[in-house]
């Protein structure tokens, strides 16, 4: 009896995932892949205007190596928006790392095995405190992630005394960033291995189910059993975490810790995680739109830089893109959901 009704149970669900033309479920289905369409005419685009400057395998090696960093920071920003948390403090937390990887080799001598163990240690610190604040007593993670973030910037000045460190790097650190395998640079395996650890967790493990249904609906995800306050603190720390990873990466790229440079890599950051909204899965912040999106912004800044467009121009991309994210957003969603309903 219970096979026959099983039975019957699937092949009413076959029928029904069937009579849905076709038609309909390819128009559903495409508005996933726009932002990949776009990033391809944007390289076509580019390649016909600058076929030398643009289109060459240096410039592509400079895109993919300099996003390195910004992708794995937008990943961070990532994590907590899925539970509906905002983080604005992860450019800061990216500075402050960055600082402190060359910072504790050059002024403390601490070996770099131990700076790596600090620089992170601190990442989770922040995120630990976040989750505190945030999830135990309830603050907005707007207004808390924004008084952080001024904190560590005031930490970041203290420190350096507004003065760039580069005296002093070990070769041991920089090599992590500097160094090649099969052609490419060490910092894009590093954001390939997170995109993927995150992509894995995220769609094939309890935790990220979990974090997706915290973000749908909190009181929904409770009353399912799930342990909210300990998904989004875990989200809060994760993403501490992978900024201060960023700013490790950063300083083995660059040989040195500039005090400014959390400014250059906050708006990116966010612009990219919103517009995976637009990617891939519709409606749903995801890595691999992170991703897609970070290097479709890179490409339209260096592309427009190489036709020769003022250096106002990219902060003006950049702010326009994360306002189209979220219109772009709702807009595929609203679509999309109509043609499956068709």
């Amino acid at each position: 009896m219970t096979t026959s009704s099983t039975r019957s149970e699937t092949t009413d669900v076959s029928t029904a995932s069937t009579a849905v033309p076709p038609a309909h479920r390819l128009r559903a289905i495409l508005p996933r892949f726009g932002m990949v369409g776009l990033f391809i005419v944007l390289i076509v685009v580019f390649s016909i205007l600058r076929p030398v400057s643009f289109a060459n395998s240096a410039n592509l090696r400079t895109i993919l190596v300099e996003s390195a960093v910004l992708t794995i920071l937008a990943l961070a920003v990532m994590i907590p928006l899925i539970a509906n948390d905002f983080d604005l403090s992860v450019a800061s937390v990216l500075g402050l790392a960055s600082i402190l990887a060359a910072g504790l080799p050059a002024k403390q001598g601490l070996p770099v095995p131990v700076v790596i163990v600090a620089v992170l240690a601190v990442g989770a610190v922040v995120g630990l405190l976040h989750a505190v604040l945030i999830v135990k007593f309830d603050l907005p993670s707007v207004v808390v992630s924004l008084g952080t973030s001024t904190v560590l910037g005031g930490l970041v000045l203290w420190y350096t005394g507004g003065a760039v460190l580069y005296e002093g790097v070990p070769a041991a650190l920089t090599n992590l960033g500097s160094k090649s395998f099969l052609g490419l640079p060490l910092p894009v395996y590093y954001m390939i291995v997170v995109a993927a650890v995150l992509w894995f967790v995220l769609e094939r493990r309890p935790w990220g189910r979990n974090l997706y249904a915290v973000g749908s609906s909190e009181v929904a995800a409770r009353l399912a059993g799930v342990n909210t306050a300990r998904t989004r603190a875990t989200a809060l720390v994760a993403c501490s975490t992978l900024a201060a990873l960023a700013g490790l990466v950063l300083t083995a790229r660059v040989g040195s810790g500039n005090p400014s440079i959390s400014n250059a890599y906050f708006l990116p950051a966010f612009a990219a995680a919103f517009l995976s909204l637009a990617a891939f899965r519709l409606g749903f912040f995801n890595p691999l739109g992170v991703v897609l999106s970070v290097y479709l912004l890179a490409v339209g800044v260096n592309g427009l830089t190489i036709l020769g467009v003022p250096s106002w121009v990219e902060p003006v991309f950049n702010g326009t893109a994360l306002i189209v994210a979220i219109g772009l957003a709702r807009l595929s969603i609203g679509k999309s959901r109509r043609l499956v309903g068709a």
